[in-house]
C-alpha cells in the first residue's frame, strides 16, 4: 500500500469512527497553520528580486519584469481581494496533508526545509515541502480543471506545458539533496481527492532539461539580457471563426507585469461577440471588431 492509498483509508475509516490525532501532531500542524498567516499577513515583502528554486523555472519574460520592478511597489501587485485568501488556502492545504502523513506514520524525513545549491554565479535557494522515503516531493493544491487535465494526465503533461517552473523547481530542491524527485502530492482543493503525479522510473532526460532551463534564465538574469517576449498574441475565435480581434494567451493574461508588457490600454472585457448572459472574459489587445450594441428600437422588435 502505498502512502498515499495510507492516507485514503485513514479518511476513509474515519467516517466510521473517531480517530486519535496524537497530540504533538496537532501541535505540529496548529505551528504549521499559524506560520502559513504569517507567511501572508504579517512577513515582510522582499524589497529586492531573489532567484529561487521555487521562481527560476517560470517563463524567462515574467522574471524579468519582477526583476525590473521588484523595488516598485506600485507594480506587479494583483487588484482582486481573493489573492491572500488562495494563497493561505493552499498553505493550509499543504499543512492538512503534512499532518495527515504524520498520522499514518509515513517514513517523513524532513519537512519544509531550507536547501541550497551551488551555481555559476551565486548559491541558488529554496524550501523543499517534504522528504518520504528518501524521495523529494513537491505538494500542489489544485483547481478542478488542473487536477483532472495537467496532474491527472501524468509527468508527461506536467513536462510538456511547465509554465510555472514545476519541474525546475522539483529536481533543483533534489539536486540540493541529492537525492531523487519523487514527484508531486496534488489535492484537488474543491473536492479534496488526491492523487501523486510521479516521474518516470527512468527521468534523466527530464531531470537534465529542467536544470537546463534553470540555469539558462539564472546565466540571462545575472547577465541582464534584453528583454523580449516568449509569448505571442492570440487570434480570438467566436465558434470556429476568428473575430479580427487579439487577445493574451492563458500565461500572459494571469501575469502581473501584462500592463506593463502589453500596455496600459489593453482591456478586460466580455467576448465581444457572445450573446451569453454570462461569456468568458479576456484581455482584448486589439480589439478590432467590437461588440455591436442594439439600439433600444431594435432590442424591442
Amino acid at each position: 500500500m502505498t502512502f498515499l492509498e495510507e492516507v485514503k483509508s485513514l479518511l476513509v475509516e474515519s467516517q466510521r469512527r473517531p480517530i486519535k490525532i496524537p497530540d504533538e501532531i496537532q501541535k505540529e500542524f496548529a505551528k504549521d497553520c499559524l506560520s502559513a498567516v504569517q507567511k501572508q499577513f504579517t512577513d515582510k515583502r522582499e524589497s529586492e528580486f531573489r532567484i529561487r528554486m521555487s521562481n527560476i523555472g517560470r517563463p524567462l519574460c515574467q522574471l524579468q519584469m519582477e526583476k525590473k520592478y521588484a523595488t516598485d511597489s506600485t507594480v506587479g501587485y494583483a487588484d482582486n481581494y481573493n489573492t491572500k485568501l488562495r494563497n493561505l488556502y493552499g498553505d493550509i492545504i499543504e499543512a492538512v496533508v503534512v499532518m495527515l502523513l504524520r498520522v499514518v506514520k509515513v517514513n517523513i524525513q524532513g519537512v519544509q526545509g531550507k536547501v541550497k545549491l551551488k551555481t555559476k554565479y551565486f548559491d541558488i535557494k529554496g524550501t523543499y515541502d517534504i522528504i518520504i522515503d528518501d524521495k523529494v516531493y513537491d505538494i500542489k493544491s489544485a483547481s478542478s480543471f488542473s487536477f483532472r487535465n495537467k496532474f491527472g494526465q501524468g509527468f508527461q503533461s506536467i513536462a510538456n506545458d511547465d509554465v510555472f517552473g514545476y519541474l525546475p523547481q522539483g529536481y533543483l530542491y533534489a539536486q540540493s539533496l541529492k537525492k531523487n524527485f519523487g514527484g508531486w502530492i496534488v489535492i484537488n482543493k474543491e473536492t479534496g481527492e488526491m492523487l501523486i503525479t510521479e516521474p518516470p522510473q527512468e527521468d534523466s532526460k527530464f531531470k537534465r532539461e529542467a536544470l537546463k532551463r534553470a540555469n539558462t534564465n539564472i546565466k540571462a538574469l545575472m547577465k541582464d539580457e534584453p528583454f523580449e517576449r516568449q509569448f505571442e498574441l492570440k487570434n480570438e475565435k467566436f465558434g470556429r471563426n476568428e473575430t479580427g480581434n487579439k487577445v493574451l494567451g492563458t500565461v500572459c493574461s494571469y501575469c502581473q507585469y501584462k500592463h506593463k508588457c502589453w500596455g496600459d490600454d489593453i482591456q478586460y472585457l466580455p467576448q465581444q461577440q457572445s450573446k451569453s448572459a454570462n461569456p468568458t472574459y479576456y484581455w482584448y489587445v486589439e480589439l478590432n471588431n467590437p461588440r455591436q450594441v442594439e439600439s433600444e428600437e431594435s432590442q424591442k422588435k
